[in-house]
């Protein structure tokens, strides 16, 4: 939209012809009148200068023709009224053209000047407006462009939870079906007859073992849709490490001589969500005792500058390292895992994360494997 211009700039369109004639009359006038007191110091002949003003304003403001129409009434009226003999129209010397060519070509110059500078005014002002409206369809076009990212993130977080969804079901299915089967078989084998008693008490302890088996699915399950709901908001407390460690073994019924722990004496306390904590290590402890084939997982835990850093060593095959990024996806499971519900390294992650730390995989195939967890301590403890 073109902004209204000053019409009395050169930017603009020139005022109204009317306008303009009374200008060029009023301004005539005025320089003659001004030349009748300068007549007392000056010869009346050096004194067209007067008028040459009003013909400059008049052919800068309303254009060649005006100014022209300008030009030959201040030389008429300088003739008429000022140039012997006065009161005729009589063009008989030489400074008469002379004044009246000075005049002509004042306007013309000025004129031209005029229109040039209105032209180049106008052809600023389209300039303007394409570059306004090229702006307008950038703006347009970003807007547009956002919305679509914007669909394409929301396509593909729908994606997402749909191959999620998938996963689940599948995965679910199957670890679901595995327990429950178990628990079936044990309880009909208990009621028959012929069932001695120690083997009614391996089918008891196998019945323990798959509930336990299934309870730990969905806690999993739980602690899952928790993360990614957003819900799982940590209630930060100060933290003995020692403690979560040890609770952590204890929940997945692991003993000392499985999980060893080497904790640093003079740890300080951790700010953090300790029941989060158990729930994250408890994984990271199972993960490599499932792993270790038999050999004792090592926790080590330490200061390291502003930094906490839990180290969890397992002595399996490693991790090759085109997975090592994949192993934190939920239901992610590596060829010859062995059972599992490929939840417990997501879930680590998620606490860890949901806590202020961070967690990476350090592996060596055929050497085991080293999950680093790594929490920044409040300043003050650092200093």
């Amino acid at each position: 939209m073109s902004r209204r211009s000053n019409p009395f700039s050169l930017s603009g369109e020139p005022p109204s012809v009317w306008l303009g004639l009374s200008a060029a009359v009023a301004a005539v006038a005025c320089a003659t009148l001004l030349v009748y007191p300068l007549k007392t110091v000056t010869p009346a002949v050096s004194l067209g200068v007067v008028y040459i003003p009003g013909v400059l304003l008049l052919s800068t403001i309303w254009g060649l023709r005006l100014g022209l129409l300008t030009a030959l009434l201040s030389a008429a009226a300088f003739n008429w009224f000022h140039l012997p003999p006065v009161g005729a129209l009589d063009i008989s010397a030489d400074h008469d053209l002379v004044a009246l060519a000075v005049f002509a070509i004042v306007a013309v110059a000025s004129g031209a000047l005029a229109e040039l500078a209105r032209a180049r005014a106008a052809e600023s002002e389209r300039r303007r407006e394409e570059a306004d409206r090229a702006l307008a369809e950038l703006e347009e076009l970003g807007r547009e462009r956002d919305r679509m990212q914007a669909e394409a993130i929301e396509a593909g977080a729908l994606r997402r939870s749909d191959e999620l969804k998938t996963a689940l079901l599948r995965s679910v299915s199957h670890d679901l079906r595995t327990p429950l089967t178990a628990i079936i078989a044990a309880g009909a084998a208990l009621d028959s007859p012929s069932v001695t008693a120690e083997e009614q008490h391996e089918l008891s302890a196998a019945v323990v073992s798959e509930g336990e088996r299934l309870s730990r699915l969905v806690e999993n399950l739980i602690d899952v849709s928790r993360l990614e709901s957003g819900s799982a908001e940590p209630r930060r407390e100060p933290v003995d490490l020692v403690r979560v460690f040890e609770a952590a073994r204890e929940s997945v019924g692991l003993d000392g001589e499985t999980v060893k722990l080497g904790v640093d004496p003079e740890l300080p306390p951790l700010v953090a969500d300790p029941v989060q904590l158990e729930r994250a290590f408890a994984n990271l402890f199972e993960n490599g005792a499932r792993h270790g084939a038999g050999r004792p997982v090592l926790v080590r835990a330490r200061e390291s500058g502003s930094r906490l850093v839990v180290r969890v060593v397992d002595q399996g095959p490693g991790i090759p390292e085109g997975e090592r990024e994949r192993i934190f996806e939920p239901f992610y499971r590596r060829e010859g895992a062995g059972q599992g519900f490929g939840l417990g390294l997501a879930i680590a992650k998620g606490f860890v994360e949901a806590n202020g730390g961070e967690i990476a995989a350090e592996s060596v195939p055929g050497q085991g494997s080293t999950f680093v967890v790594t929490f920044r301590l409040p300043q003050e403890q650092a200093a």
